[in-house]
């Protein structure tokens, strides 16, 4: 009997060292993935308030892109256009974004990471509805 219990509290350890590494893994793999230079697909967004509240669609141009780099910033043409924003990851498939999307009491809602291959990704911050409007943002990236 106490063999039983010690072989089972060992196998217990050891299937919870391996889960916890195989959760580092994804995060590096995500976080590793991520930093990359991306060509933009479609970025959608809404602008305006109240009656001229309305959803815009941008489709990427060539020489458009999203440059996620490692010093947590992204660098972003569309067309005429350039941008910097500061960004930190909270999980493996989520990002707090400056200026991205809903800002709620000063604080960026999450982005989210999805669809993420070698040669695409989506990131979105949640829609809102708001007596204002709706207000978020969706953006397709591609390489």
């Amino acid at each position: 009997m106490k063999h039983i219990i010690t072989i089972s509290l060992t196998l217990l350890i050891t299937l919870f060292f391996i889960s916890c590494k195989k959760g580092l893994l994804s995060d590096s793999y995500t976080q590793a993935t991520i930093f990359k230079k991306w060509g933009i697909l479609n970025d959608s967004t809404f602008i305006g308030v109240g009656v001229n509240n309305h959803p815009v669609k941008y489709v990427g141009q060539a020489g458009d892109y999203f440059d996620f780099r490692k010093d947590g910033y992204i660098y972003i043409k569309e067309g005429p256009t350039l941008d910097t924003l500061s960004y930190s990851f909270t999980s493996n498939t989520t990002l707090l974004i400056a200026s991205f999307g809903v800002i709620l009491n000063g604080v960026p809602e999450k982005s989210h990471i999805t669809n993420l291959t070698p040669g695409g990704v989506t990131i979105s911050a949640p829609f809102v509805v708001t007596p204002g409007g709706v207000f978020g943002r969706k953006v397709i990236l591609t390489r």
